[in-house]
Parts: structure tokens; C-alpha cells; sequence
């Protein structure tokens, strides 16, 4: 009866160690599948840009000056533009809102999906801009964060000569 007892113990360990390394397993390769990747433009060049094609990315390079070009497409807002970094150079294509300091020589990360640059050719043709043939790739973006202009890095928020006062409403 003992030796019974022991080995249904044992059975017990020994599954619930499976399921919880099943369970352990599967978290890591689902969130490995769905992850998201982030590449300097010039970075992403310096890789073997096929094994991004398709899968999420974050792309952070620079908006080149004249670059930016908005057009109203299908009754929707898109826009193109290039970000550029040390002399890398990719297009992106985007839909929906962009940031208020979004513009040219703005530090800027697209999140998309990186897309053969011909799947684009027709959404090129209808905003009026070349698909450059240098370009194997573009960039399909989701979403675009830009960088706060550099007025705000040197903001002083605390004045020193007031951090030991209390505040008051005539200013003294």
C-alpha cells in the first residue's frame, strides 16, 4: 500500500513539473514569434534585410529634408517620407496621425513591417513618388513616434533660486 502511495506521488510531481514546463515553453516561443525588433536604419542595412521582411519592427533613423510627401489616397491620409542615417537611406509609408514635432530633420522611430518595395508600387504611383531602385525594401508603418525637439532637453523646470520657496499666487 506504501509503495502505491509513493508512486502516485510521484506521478503527481512528475505531471505537474510537465505542465508547468509545457506552459513555460509555450510563453517563450509565443512571445519570441511576436516581438518586436528595433534597427538604426543604418543598422538594418548592415544586416541581411530579408530576415526582417514581414515581421514587426522599429525603424529610428532621421526624416530627410523635402522628403515628406501627404496625400489623401482612398479617402484616407497616407504619407511617405525617408529616414536616413549615416548615409543609410529607406522609405516609409504610413497611414493615420502623426506626431505634432513630426517634420523634416525630425528624429523619428516608424513601427511596421518591413515589405518588398514593390508590394508599394500603386500607393507610390498615387501619392506621386518614385520608388527609388536602390531600395529593396520599404518600411510598412503603423505607427510613428518622433524624438521632442531639442528646446525641451535644456528646460530648467526648478529655478534654483526658488526651489526653497513655497509657492505663491502674486509671484514673490
Amino acid at each position: 500500500m506504501e509503495t502505491q502511495t509513493s508512486n502516485n506521488t510521484m506521478l503527481k510531481i512528475v505531471l505537474t513539473a510537465a505542465v508547468l514546463l509545457g506552459g513555460a515553453g509555450f510563453l517563450v516561443y509565443s512571445s519570441l514569434d511576436h516581438a518586436q525588433h528595433y534597427q538604426m536604419v543604418n543598422e538594418l542595412y548592415a544586416s541581411d534585410m530579408s530576415q526582417w521582411e514581414g515581421k514587426e519592427l522599429k525603424v529610428h533613423g532621421y526624416v530627410e529634408a523635402g522628403s515628406i510627401v501627404e496625400k489623401v489616397v482612398n479617402q484616407e491620409m497616407h504619407r511617405t517620407f525617408i529616414l536616413q542615417k549615416d548615409g543609410k537611406r529607406i522609405r516609409v509609408f504610413s497611414t493615420g496621425p502623426k506626431p505634432d514635432t513630426f517634420k523634416d530633420m525630425s528624429e523619428v522611430v516608424a513601427t511596421g513591417q518591413l515589405v518588398k518595395r514593390e508590394t508599394q508600387t500603386a500607393l507610390a504611383k498615387d501619392m506621386g513618388v518614385p520608388l527609388e531602385t536602390d531600395m529593396d525594401y520599404v518600411v510598412d508603418s503603423t505607427e510613428l513616434l518622433a524624438k521632442c525637439p531639442s528646446k525641451y532637453d535644456g528646460a530648467n523646470v526648478n529655478n534654483a533660486k526658488n526651489v526653497d520657496k513655497p509657492f505663491s499666487s502674486n509671484g514673490n
